[in-house]
């Protein structure tokens, strides 16, 4: 005999599961969650925005995304689609750094004390 969904006095749901030597009793546990506050728009959107900023441009995306279907498919190994990513990686990081350290100087305004050489060049001699 089975009593599905008899009610105790704190109306937690039971059953109970009488067999020949045993009776079985099941109870369903009384759960406590914590209120979770609905974050707003503002922040939803903030929050979209700093992982956006941490995403690849939508250009490397797509080219990255190339390399794994081509290694995906075995048109090229996936050794050498890693070294190609791996490469064209650090290689754009170099390119960002170079396009700052460009762009520093020309940001610089010009001081009235002596000029001093760039570090690891000496001044030529007359």
């Amino acid at each position: 005999m089975v009593d599905n969904g008899s009610a105790t006095k704190h109306g937690a749901r039971t059953a109970t599961v009488n067999l020949p030597f045993v009776t079985a009793q099941f109870h369903a546990p009384e759960l406590h969650l914590p209120h979770v506050r609905v974050p707003d728009r503002q922040e939803i959107s903030a929050a979209l925005r700093t992982v956006g900023s941490y995403l690849p441009s939508p250009r490397k995306t797509v080219y990255y995304g190339g390399l794994a279907l081509m290694a995906a498919l075995e048109l090229i190994d996936w050794p050498v689609a890693a070294a190609v990513a791996v490469g064209t990686a650090v290689a754009g990081t170099g390119q960002t750094r170079e396009s700052s350290h460009q762009e520093a100087p020309q940001q610089r305004q010009p001081t009235d004390g002596p000029a001093t050489p760039p570090r690891g060049r000496r001044p030529k001699k007359q």
